[in-house]
């Protein structure tokens, strides 16, 4: 991750954010031709209309001539009433072509443009949310996941981002060339009131755009944690209402809430203020021209219909002027925004790939392996263990002892720092971890529950197993009495995290998903931790079958999932202080042994305390 310091000083329109839309917009080239020629049309036939109305009016103005003389000095032709009965039918029957015509084509360009823009952002949203899960658990440690979801959910800024490129900044710059070209060729005089006040209109939408650019990143930041706090807050609601929290939650989210709102009301002020200012000096540009070019008039040197002209383009000076004003401003936030998603793209390193992981029995070596969460504070210190294939291997003792990141490391969830970790000879540090996870099956306390179906979160890891798999791995795990109670079964709704389930049927519902995935290895992480013994008996049972029966690492505080194992190695501290079968461990008295003479206890903290 990037310093602080660096991310907050960084701008919105920094080069990685467009060399990230430029990469994204390479496989789309052609379709951004044609984006660009349906936009120049449109904008092309809006700038014929303010010709045939000068056209038109001045024929008017020559009905009403009497002479071919007064019509000279006037700037225009004497017309019959037949005469300018043409030319207005003609002009109405070419303003409303040339309308339809220029919105077709501004359809068609925005219809594009939305296919592209939509496609373009889709990737974005995809190629961001998959790098974050490839990232090392490592990050997630301190970044809140709400947060993260609300920096993805940013990705959706790519759309108006396009747009804006495509169909809007582009053409409004042809737009304000060709204005300005017209109306210097028509009359340089009133080309030159008009552009009178255009710099100071310039230099107020510059400033209010500088103004506007300030403190984006907290603006993005401050509703990151909102939404952090609102996810936080759902997901433990039980616990808020058991601490009757609901009251402060909600002040607190007001007040964060309503200090995010006054900073955006206050861009909302600082913005409208640029705007009256930018609304007078247009105005005030409207009045010149019509005041000067009405003294012309009167003077014949000038036709109405130059002066209608010219109000006409006026209008259309300015607003292409305003639309990119307004496309800067908004383009600040969209660019702020989508550059804190670039830098979750940017964050890393993912997990290294490497090679597959070939077929095996399943057996397991732990060599001098050393592992910290933080730099000099080793969680593990030369560990060393063997798991034999197809046997139930035991990790035992005290809490903090580095049980359950032995079986993080094996499931490469971290890296060890030094030492290496074979599986069926092969380092775990040049297998990929997609590879390795697939052949391990993990069982934990807090084990997850997704959203959907009951038949959904136990095809979890294996989306194709059968119907029938299904239901015998949820029968085999104990699930028999939740499909009972439950109105449809398997294809029963879950809420969020088992929301509706117990938590001994939580944990049942982990051990169907392993038991229709059939894994080569199995990591059971307090597995039993919420079932009464009677269920966990059912658990072990259907364990058992499992076919071939893969290598079980078991880590559990009861003596009664370890009574059975194979091999227990009991660990203190990240080391390994005594190791054996539970008949050896039993007969040396050492703290496997008082931890079976306190079978009867419901944890394991005063046996830790009677072995000290």
């Amino acid at each position: 991750m990037e310093p602080k310091e660096t991310q907050e000083n960084e701008s919105p329109f920094s080069a990685r954010v467009f060399r990230t839309l430029l990469q994204l917009a390479r496989d789309y080239k052609a379709q951004f031709v044609i984006i660009a020629l349906f936009a120049f049309l449109a904008t092309g036939a809006d700038l014929l209309q303010p010709l045939i109305y000068k056209r038109a009016i001045n024929d008017v103005a020559g009905l009403f001539v009497g002479d071919s003389a007064t019509a000279t000095a006037l700037g225009v032709q004497a017309r019959s009433a037949r005469e300018t009965l043409t030319t207005l039918m003609v002009s109405v029957v070419l303003l409303f072509l040339i309308s339809v015509t220029g919105y077709f084509f501004s359809l068609r360009s925005r219809f594009h443009g939305a296919r592209v823009a939509s496609r373009m952002e889709s990737t974005f949203i995809v190629n961001t949310f998959g790098h974050v899960l490839r990232l090392p658990l490592s990050f997630f440690s301190h970044t809140a996941s709400a947060g993260l979801a609300k920096r993805i959910d940013q990705c959706d800024q790519v759309s108006p981002i396009v747009s804006a490129f495509a169909q809007e900044i582009m053409p409004e710059a042809v737009r304000l060339v060709g204005i300005c070209a017209i109306m210097f060729t028509q009359n340089w005089r009133m080309a030159v009131v008009s552009f009178v006040l255009l710099p100071f209109y310039l230099w107020l939408a510059r400033r209010s755009a500088l103004r506007l650019k300030t403190n984006l990143d907290p603006y993005y930041e401050m509703w990151e944690n909102i939404s952090a706090h609102i996810a936080d807050s759902i997901s433990a609601v039980k616990t808020v209402k058991l601490s009757g929290a609901e009251s402060r939650e909600e002040r607190r989210l007001r007040t964060e809430s309503r200090h995010a709102y006054d900073v955006y009301l206050n861009r909302m002020s600082i913005a409208q203020r640029f705007y009256i200012s930018q609304s007078a000096l247009s105005n005030l540009s409207k009045s010149m021209v019509l005041g000067y070019g009405g003294f012309l008039v009167l003077r014949h040197s000038l036709t109405p219909g130059d002066v209608v002209m010219f109000v006409a383009y006026l209008d259309r000076l300015y607003s292409p002027i305003d639309t990119l004003n307004e496309i800067a401003v908004n383009l600040q936030q969209y660019m702020a925004s989508l550059l804190r998603a670039v830098r979750l793209l940017a964050a890393g390193p993912t997990e290294k790939p490497g090679t597959d992981l070939p077929p095996g029995p399943g057996k397991v070596e732990f060599r001098n392996v050393r592992f910290g969460y933080v730099p000099g504070r080793d969680v593990l210190r030369s560990l060393s263990l063997t798991l034999q294939p197809g046997k139930i291997t035991v990790l035992a003792g005290p809490s903090g002892a580095g049980k359950t990141t032995t079986a993080d490391l094996l499931l490469k969830l971290y890296e060890p720092s030094a030492g290496d970790i074979f599986i069926d000879g092969h380092k775990l540090s040049e297998t990929g971890p997609d590879s390795v996870r697939r052949a391990i099956g993990l069982v934990a306390a807090d084990g997850v529950v997704f959203r959907g179906t009951l038949a959904d979160n136990i095809r979890y890891k294996r989306p194709h197993a059968t119907d029938a798999e299904v239901l015998n791995a949820a029968l085999a795990a104990g699930l028999s009495r939740t499909l009972e109670r439950l109105p449809q079964g398997l294809a029963t709704e879950v809420g969020e995290d088992g929301v509706g389930l117990s938590a001994g049927e939580r944990q049942r519902l982990q051990i169907a998903r392993i038991l229709v995935d059939q894994p080569r290895l199995l990591v059971l992480d307090e597995a039993t931790a919420n079932l009464d013994y009677a269920t966990e008996l059912e658990v072990k049972h259907a364990l058992t079958l499992l076919s071939p029966r893969p290598t079980m690492l078991v880590i559990a505080h009861r003596y009664t999932m370890m009574k059975e194992a194979d091999y227990v190695y009991v660990m203190k501290e990240g080391q390994v202080i005594e190791h054996g079968t539970p008949a050896a461990l039993l007969i040396q008295g050492g703290w496997f042994a008082q931890l079976a003479a306190h079978s009867g206890e419901a944890t394991e903290e005063p046996v830790g305390e009677s072995i000290a």
